[in-house]
């Protein structure tokens, strides 16, 4: 499982372009939006297959583990966009309220809707501005079009009245976002759950209850699947020792390293190095 760092205000959205590849189950705080340009294409999020076709998005909720599996080598392609405090400020805070499952909007149900055809209509400019490397102010056009698309999607959840989940989930969030940024900088670091749980404002029996409701994932997991991730690089791209990456991603020795290791990857470090060094 990948966390990925929160946004900051050097890089306030993430927009991509391109065709649709499979990608590995993650997580991040930013909330994602996924339109479809062209053919089809599965999304899994928390662990429910979705369907999308041409002119069909996905609108999936912070922290909600999601992937885009193997599929067919077809032609696809889509405009993915991921939103979060660094661009829409307090306004972020509305979104969170809006629900903690994948909203999927169907061409289909809301072809002649009004809202929904103008929110079309801007994500495929959106995707036209991103692709035309020569257009004057770009990035300007396109972050103005990222606002009206926030404006046009609290408008399509209203008119679809959407329940709303409690407002104390905002808080929860925003709390255990800094658990994952412990993971995410620190986890060479001898990080527990009393200090986590502190640093959070939890006890720790609340705290592991809250992290696990938040990200589906315990406190232990998520460090180790962080530190795993690293251990990976390292074996990839550097001529450090077993020893010498365990210690260096805040493992207590090299046979605890290798026990994780292997129960992630189903596969020995050495195995890894053998098949993946560069």
């Amino acid at each position: 499982m990948i966390y990925q760092k929160m946004l900051t205000g050097k890089a306030p959205y993430y927009l991509f372009c391109n065709d649709v590849k499979p990608f590995a189950s993650h997580r991040h705080h930013e909330i994602e939006l996924s339109f479809c340009l062209s053919g089809s294409y599965k999304i899994t999020c928390e662990g429910q297959d979705y369907e999308l076709t041409e002119g069909d998005f996905a609108v999936i909720p912070s922290m909600a583990a999601h992937s885009i599996p193997e599929q067919e080598p077809l032609k696809r392609k889509a405009l993915t966009l991921e939103l979060g405090f660094a661009l829409l400020g307090e306004y972020f805070n509305s979104f969170l309220e809006q629900g903690s499952d994948c909203m999927v909007i169907k061409k289909s149900d809301f072809d002649k809707h009004w809202t929904f055809c103008e929110l079309s209509d801007c994500l495929r400019q959106t995707a036209l501005m991103k692709e035309d490397k020569e257009m004057d102010f770009a990035e300007l056009h396109i972050k103005s079009n990222l606002y009206k698309i926030c404006a046009l999607l609290f408008q399509l959840f209203q008119e679809r009245n959407i329940i709303n989940i409690p407002s104390r989930r905002t808080e929860e969030v925003k709390k255990i976002d800094l658990a994952l940024e412990a993971i995410y900088d620190r986890y060479p670091e001898a990080l527990d759950v009393e200090n986590i749980s502190s640093l959070c404002g939890y006890s720790k029996s609340n705290f592991c209850k809250i992290f696990k409701n938040v990200t589906g994932d315990t406190f232990h997991n998520a460090l180790n699947s962080r530190r795993v991730e690293i251990a990976c690089i390292l074996l990839r791209e550097s001529d450090d020792t077993i020893e010498e990456i365990a210690r260096k991603t805040g493992f207590l020795d090299s046979k605890s390293f290798c026990r994780v290791f292997k129960g992630m990857m189903n596969q020995t470090a050495g195995q890894y190095r053998k098949i993946n060094k560069l």
